[in-house]
């Protein structure tokens, strides 16, 4: 069985190296966004699967390429918010 939350993060980071210590630390402490980050890796291994089968796959390919968007976009998002949370944090 698949490591999808271990897939997630690594995509993730590999699209953002820069925020590699924030995913990395949500994804230990976080359900929310562990949750998130599994959906996330299960979408990209699923698109890469489509992707191989070629002509055949490509419609599916497409519906996994905008499901693993929007979830990237709604990780990046709570990377942004906890970085934002831990800035004001640290200058208190």
């Amino acid at each position: 069985m698949e490591n999808y939350l271990t897939a997630g993060c690594s995509e993730l980071v590999s699209q953002s190296p820069s925020d590699e210590f924030t995913i990395m630390s949500l994804s230990r402490s976080d359900p929310k966004f562990q949750a998130i980050c599994r959906d996330f890796g299960e979408a990209v291994t699923a698109l890469h699967r489509f992707e191989e089968q070629g002509e055949r796959g490509q419609a599916r390919a497409a519906e996994f390429r905008q499901i693993s968007e929007d979830l990237r976009l709604e990780l990046m998002e709570y990377v942004k918010q906890a970085t934002t949370r831990s800035k004001a944090q640290g200058h208190r």
